[in-house]
């Protein structure tokens, strides 16, 4: 064995044959690892926004038909389906986050609805030993909720709400496959293009003009 004392490579005395020393296999076997290692964390870091979507073009179509006073229902695999005819129900395969942040995306390309979104106030105290995964899930929910502001309510309350807007406007409900308790989050529409201030200005407007109209007209008659 002939050592190559630049290269750190030794040779076969009787052959051509070259061989690595121990140290330099170790560290070639080290770097692949690592390399492998890289590329599957960055396969498996891709949030609930990287994940593929390839419903969103049904939901596209119905959130065309829908506008203020509409609510949306991204739903649990057990949650229950009213008889009522002001319920639309579909079913996607998606969990509740990923399903929640194509909705919103898809909100802020329509612009003509705006949402409020709840979630039910038990979904922060349900128990990992009861629910495996729930912790898992609160942190996916919290990233597709990207900061918005969500409203905590009661699930009976919620649920209360639902069932009396679907009596006078539509609710559609998107059934995913996330089975865990308390998961479903609720959004309830208002216009994109108009809101409770902007209601409230132009409703004491109206109501300064009917007075001095009411005014105008006591002046005439006397």
């Amino acid at each position: 064995m002939v050592p190559d004392p630049v290269l750190g490579l030794n040779y076969d005395d009787d052959s051509a044959t070259v061989r690595a020393p121990q140290s330099l296999m170790v560290m070639l076997n080290l770097s692949r690892l690592c390399s492998l290692l890289l590329l599957a964390m960055l396969a498996g870091c891709g949030s609930s926004a990287q994940a593929p979507k390839p419903w969103l073009g049904t939901l596209r179509h119905e959130l065309d038909y829908l506008g203020a006073r509409n609510w949306i229902v991204i739903a649990e695999a057990a949650f229950p389906i009213q008889s009522r005819r002001g319920l639309r129900v579909i079913r996607v395969d998606g969990d509740i986050p990923n399903v929640l942040d194509g909705v919103e995306q898809i909100i802020e390309e329509k612009h003509h609805v705006k949402p409020r979104i709840y979630a039910t106030t038990e979904i922060g105290n349900v128990s990992y030993d009861y629910a495996p995964g729930i912790k898992n899930y609160r942190n996916e929910l919290d990233e597709a909720l990207h900061g918005r502001e969500t409203v905590r309510l009661d699930n009976a309350m919620l649920m209360h709400m639902l069932n009396d807007t679907s009596k006078t406007y539509r609710v559609l409900v998107i059934k995913t496959r996330t089975a865990l308790p308390y998961a479903s989050v609720f959004l309830e529409l208002g216009s994109g293009y108009w809101d409770a201030e902007s209601e409230s200005v132009l409703r004491a407007e109206m109501e300064k003009i009917e007075k001095l109209e009411k005014l105008e007209r006591v002046d005439g008659n006397s």
